[in-house]
């Protein structure tokens, strides 16, 4: 696993209230279920608000949540691994 940049830590601090860790199974989980879905391809980064929302599900439940879908930026490799085993 690799540290978060100093910078943008720093860019966080007085802006988000909490941060949850995810791990990476469940990224790709959420970018299949997104896939499946929705038909459209995410990047695992793109894909942690669900993945944190899947893993958390207690946490937010009964809660008006939303969360941002992004980033396509995979390689056919990837998208072969992780879309379409």
């Amino acid at each position: 696993m690799q540290s978060p940049y100093p910078e943008a830590v720093a860019d966080l601090v007085g802006l988000v209230d909490d941060i949850l860790l995810v791990e990476d199974h469940a990224l790709i989980t959420a970018m299949q279920q997104i896939h499946r879905a929705l038909g459209v391809v995410l990047e695992p980064s793109g894909a942690a608000g669900l993945a944190a929302l899947s893993a958390y599900r207690e946490r937010f439940k009964g809660k008006l949540v939303a969360t941002i879908l992004t980033g396509g930026n995979i390689t056919p490799e990837q998208m072969r691994q992780w879309l379409c085993p």
